[in-house]
This record gives C-alpha cells, structure tokens and sequence, in this order.
C-alpha cells in the first residue's frame, strides 16, 4: 500500500500541484484536475456564506 499523497480530484499517484487557495492543502494532478477542484472549494464556500448569512 503507497502512503504517498495522491490527487484529490481523480486519484492519480503523482500530483504535481499544491492548492494554497483551499486551507486543506489539496494536491492536484494538472491544471484540468486544480479546476474542477477550485470549482468545487468555491461552491462549498458559497453554501457555508449563505448559511451563515441565513
């Protein structure tokens, strides 16, 4: 079993990009991947701000 860090978006084993924007720290494999995972880290943030809001 490989203990070293993989994509969070599709499960590679070589992720070559760190996400300093997500507080997590998530690691990405390219740029198609950091995408869709920025997509997603905004979304959430969207949902926590209108629930905080509401």
């Amino acid at each position: 079993m490989r203990t070293e860090p993989r994509c969070s978006e599709c499960d590679s084993e070589d992720p070559k990009i760190i996400s300093l924007r997500n507080p997590a720290r998530e690691r990405y494999c390219g740029r198609f991947c950091l995408n869709k995972g920025h997509e997603s880290f905004i979304r959430w943030i969207r949902r926590a701000n209108a629930e905080v809001a509401s």
